[in-house]
């Protein structure tokens, strides 16, 4: 069985470039998405009005429980801060890759999702392999709405919610309505003792702006960034302790020996970047 899994894993990996395949194409109230096959990697797309492709979603086929895209890694950074969580919430579905992750590498996290639009959730079940289970609950609705008559706390906030970029977002798609201090202030009251959000944020023309006002809102924030990546991750907590550099990487050996993921939470330490740096 290993020698059959090597040999598929080299005909994936070491094989010429494979001809990128449509599997699908829907255009729906909020955006219009595409899903394309390049050897066993699926990967949905966001298409802006100008025709630029934009990955939202990527996951091999082959081992769908992996994170392949660097950002969604990245996210994963609030574990570091937090890393024993019991209760997230994920604003945004995508295609499920964090689905996927949480429910084989955290069995005991429960996991609420919530995505606007109903047709990626159909995407998701039917070209991602997106199932749902008994701990994870899957809500089709405005996050902003979701949120105001939620009285959950969570340990973990994934923001990752984006849509076609329009007068009611900013130019990467955020909704304007994450960057109203209000909207911060649910998201601290939704946060369990030692809480963290986690915002992923595309490195457009005004990402500095929406890093100071998070540092702004709340007591402490820690930003994952790598050079050339098009995403900074920014985590943020009501903590009023500061969790130390050192205290990161000592809680990323213990998740490294404990769970099995396709990535090192230790690499991650290395993406931290102390904030002032940003605003140079």
């Amino acid at each position: 069985m290993k020698l059959f899994l090597i040999i598929i894993f080299l005909f994936v990996f070491s094989s010429p470039n494979f001809a990128e395949t449509q599997v699908k194409e829907v255009k729906t109230k909020y955006s219009h998405i595409k899903v394309l096959d390049e050897g066993s990697i699926r990967t949905m797309y966001f298409v802006r009005d100008n025709g630029e492709e934009v990955i939202e979603s990527s996951q091999d086929k082959l081992f769908p429980k992996n994170l392949f895209l660097l950002y969604t890694q990245k996210m994963f950074a609030s574990m570091l801060i937090q890393p024993k969580p019991e209760k997230a919430i994920l604003a945004g579905l995508g295609g499920g890759s964090m689905v996927h992750y949480i429910n084989h590498t955290y069995p005991n996290l429960e996991l609420d999702v919530v995505e606007i639009d109903p047709e990626i959730y159909k995407l998701a079940k039917e070209y991602f392999s997106l199932k749902e289970n008994k701990r994870t609950k899957i809500y089709i609705e405005d996050f902003f709405v979701h949120i105001k008559k939620n009285k959950q706390k969570y340990s973990i906030i994934f923001m990752d919610a984006f849509l076609k970029p329009s007068e009611l977002t900013d130019e990467s798609g955020i909704n304007l309505k994450a960057k109203d201090k209000e909207f911060l202030n649910d998201l601290k009251n939704h946060l369990a003792p030692n809480g963290v959000v986690a915002f992923n944020i595309n490195t457009h023309s005004g990402f500095k702006k929406d890093i100071k006002l998070i540092r702004e809102s709340f007591k402490n924030i820690y930003v994952f960034n790598k050079t050339g990546s098009g995403n900074v991750i920014v985590l943020a907590t009501e903590s009023a302790e500061r969790v130390s550099y050192k205290k990161m990487q000592e809680n990323a050996q213990v998740l490294d020996k404990s769970i099995s993921s396709n990535f090192k939470y230790s690499t991650l330490c290395e993406y931290y970047k102390e904030t002032d740096e940003l605003f140079k």
